[in-house]
């Protein structure tokens, strides 16, 4: 297994390195240079699939207020209905009024980055892989409409079943559909082998505060202080002080992503 994820990390290193230099992003410093890129997020139409909430804010939340910042048009889509997730309020039904909670949780974070579109699909929290054939036509539907030239998702070497899910979603919804666009990989629990970098100093209060909203999920654990954390330690690419915060990806052409998780998913 280590010998073939470190193929698949050379792989994509390699594939995605021209594509990269081609959208004239530069070289980080150090040991990266060779294997990531610094990227200066634009206005482009963006689609965020966040497997659960909070996901978006973790993985990319200083990304996408750079975004905002520039005139994106970002859309983000939340594939769980969170009922598993969260500290339970007294006397509450189970599963029900957390799932609730965090939907309105949710809409302040994401007020707070300045994201207006939202979207929730409603599968089963913490089964995602088992509706992803279900989902696929109504992520299909959503694809076509937002016609997105970015698309944000949890890498699909997270450890999370729900992470995981979310890139065979996407491979099961682009089947038959004539778009292209590019993959971000993003992390919030695993982390990844970037190939792309955003400086985030700009933007990293706005990230706390959106994650400030994540009640139910700070009652359990310091999501604040673990994600910024990790931030903070992407900084370490940059050299002379230049960056505090950073969010890594992996980022590749759509067709490019999705043949490198099948044949993770074929080696396993």
């Amino acid at each position: 297994m280590k010998k073939t994820l470190k193929l698949l990390l050379k792989m994509f290193a390699r594939t995605a390195r021209p594509h990269l230099k081609a959208y004239g992003l530069l070289q980080t410093a150090k040991v990266f240079n060779r294997s990531a890129l610094v990227w200066n997020p634009g206005n482009e139409r963006i689609l965020v699939l966040a497997p659960h909430m909070d996901d978006e804010s973790i993985g990319c939340g200083g990304t996408l207020a750079r975004h905002i910042a520039c005139g994106a048009d970002v859309t983000v889509v939340f594939l769980t209905d969170g009922r598993q997730g969260g500290a339970r309020p007294a006397g509450s039904v189970e599963g029900l009024e957390i799932g609730a909670i965090r939907k309105g949780e949710a809409r302040r974070a994401l007020q707070e980055l300045g994201v207006h579109k939202i979207e929730f699909f409603e599968a089963a929290d913490d089964a995602l892989m088992q509706s992803a054939a279900g989902l696929a036509s109504k992520l299909r539907q959503l694809l076509q409409q937002v016609r997105p030239a970015l698309v944000y998702l949890p890498f699909f070497l997270e450890e999370h079943t729900d992470h995981r899910a979310a890139s065979q979603l996407l491979l099961d919804a682009m089947k038959g559909v004539d778009l292209a666009f590019d993959c971000y990989g993003y992390e919030v629990w695993t982390p990844l082998f970037p190939n792309c970098l955003v400086r985030i100093d700009d933007t990293v209060e706005t990230k706390r505060r959106a994650l400030v909203h994540y009640q139910s999920q700070l009652a359990q654990s310091d999501y604040i202080h673990t994600s910024l954390g990790l931030n903070a330690y992407r900084s370490s690419a940059f050299l002379g002080g230049t960056c505090r915060f950073a969010e890594a990806f992996c980022a590749l052409p759509v067709a490019d992503y999705l043949s490198l998780y099948t044949s993770y998913g074929r080696s396993r």
